[in-house]
């Protein structure tokens, strides 16, 4: 029988109503009792907070947490409120380099226990998938197994509300044997928190950017148009010299695109060409819920002074797709 540690952190399944909404009450033994498998799940009652309130430090409380006593469990289900439990699931996946077993983030559109509720479901799916050979971090939800660093939240409300975004969902019927020359697991913590999203818009000033620059932050996400792009010197106000600023300030600057499908590729177009020559890097084909603590991760490891040159894995995950 497998061994799994359920640790609970709050969120929708969790809640239960107040006067003032819906507000995180239950317990991991609830949640264990909900599984139905108590002789093989062990609980920790972690966090009780709406995902809302999730900050970069309880990435690093969770990912301590499971890498503290990874050994002595098969696998792991961390729930989680769903606004912002593809962060999560991106943070710890980069964090918990070299995973060698499951580690699968899960919740629920409506509280347990609540008529019609999708709860029960989710952490029956959860805990199959805990129980399984997978080895990393995902998200268990809505019937679908979705890879770590892929997942998106894409509606409010519906219960299949997450999508995977680059690569197919897992199934666990096809994966592939568990390589033998694996690396050793190792946790990779540390996160600089001095990055910043924008979100570009018609008409946006490039003074926007500027401002983050002078506040400080070593990193600045810009959501641009298609491709990634942003305004260049046949705009109104171009953002070239931004770029070029935050250059002399060793300050990152990566472009994505607001497009959920398909990726950034800076490459394509002679304004993204201009961005990268001023030292901006692309997000490829990451969604802004991994690219944010990436950079993050990122950053910590990169001396001060200097910018980060590329995003890619370097501690053994499996490659970006």
């Amino acid at each position: 029988m497998k061994k799994i540690l359920l640790l609970a952190t709050g969120g929708t399944i969790a809640s239960r109503a107040t006067p003032h909404g819906l507000r995180p009450a239950l317990t991991a033994e609830d949640m264990r009792a909900a599984v139905g498998a108590a002789d093989s799940i062990e609980i920790c009652d972690l966090l009780s907070l709406d995902s809302t309130n999730i900050a970069p430090s309880h990435w690093q409380t969770i990912a301590r947490k499971i890498a503290a006593v990874r050994t002595a469990y098969d696998g792991f289900i961390v729930t989680h409120g769903t606004d912002t439990m593809a962060y999560t699931a991106a943070a710890l996946w980069y964090m918990l380099a070299h995973m060698d077993r499951p580690v699968v983030l899960t919740g629920a559109q409506r509280p347990l226990g609540q008529a019609g509720s999708d709860a029960a479901a989710n952490l029956l799916h959860a805990y199959t998938t805990a129980c399984s050979s997978y080895a990393g971090v995902c998200i268990a939800f809505g019937g679908r197994i979705i890879r770590g660093d892929a997942a998106k939240k894409i509606h409010s409300r519906a219960d299949d509300a997450f999508r995977s975004i680059g690569c197919a969902d897992i199934d666990l019927a096809t994966l592939p044997p568990a390589a033998a020359d694996a690396p050793p697991f190792h946790l990779q913590d540390a996160l600089d928190t001095r990055v910043a999203v924008l979100r570009l818009y018609p008409g946006m000033k490039p003074a926007a950017l500027d401002a983050h620059i002078a506040a400080g932050y070593r990193g600045i996400i810009i959501e641009g148009y298609g491709l990634g792009s942003v305004p260049g010197d046949d705009a109104e106000e171009s953002f070239l010299p931004s770029l070029a600023r935050a250059k002399e300030r060793a300050c990152t600057i990566v472009l994505t695109t607001q497009c959920i499908e398909g990726g950034a590729d800076i490459s394509h177009y002679e304004v993204g060409r201009r961005a990268a020559e001023l030292g901006a890097i692309s997000g490829g084909t990451r969604p802004i819920e991994a690219l944010y603590p990436r950079l993050m991760q990122c950053l910590a490891e990169t001396p001060a002074g200097e910018t980060v040159k590329t995003l890619d894995s370097h501690n053994g995950q499996p490659p970006e797709s």
